[in-house]
């Protein structure tokens, strides 16, 4: 998951596979900063609500 610093959301993660699909649009917003990355999979993406995967029990 990469986290981003946003004006309006605060902190958010975003997925692996939504970062690649929308990595222009990321890129052109000024309020986005990238801050990290962690492999956690129990955070989910903002945009998507997935993790970046998932762990067979």
């Amino acid at each position: 998951m990469h986290m981003f610093e946003t004006k309006d959301d605060g902190d958010i993660w975003i997925c692996i596979a939504c970062g690649r699909e929308r990595e222009e649009e990321i890129k052109a917003n000024p309020d986005w900063e990238y801050i990290w990355d962690k492999d956690d999979p129990m955070l989910r993406c903002k945009l998507c609500g997935k993790p970046d995967y998932e762990v067979e029990d």
